[in-house]
């Protein structure tokens, strides 16, 4: 199977209200759960105000070629970047290869 990852950084300038920074994040990975079917949470800086760390896993079946996985991730990213209530700062994702010989 392959699995992609990802850990986007967001820069949620001038927040001074970490119940908004975590409402916002919780609504953002609700809405990434709709649509993709893909397990995403706040990782990491939790009480930092104005920097939020989203990340995220797709589990992607083995007879899918390289090139749709890694279309399926950016897509993500994409729509993440698109409807972010912060900007994004950082785009870091992987697919990785697991269980195949």
């Amino acid at each position: 199977m392959l699995v992609g990852v990802g850990r986007i950084v967001l820069d949620f300038y001038n927040n001074d209200s970490v119940a908004k920074k975590r409402r916002n994040m919780e609504d953002l990975c609700h809405d990434l759960r709709k649509k993709f079917n893909i397990s995403a949470l706040e990782i990491a800086d939790f009480d930092d105000l104005e920097r939020c760390v989203l990340g995220f896993a797709i589990v992607i079946p083995e007879n899918w070629k390289s090139i749709s996985a890694q279309s399926l991730v950016e897509k993500v990213c994409q729509t993440i970047d698109e409807t972010a209530f912060a900007r994004v700062m950082v785009e870091d994702w992987d697919l990785l290869n697991h269980g195949k010989e």
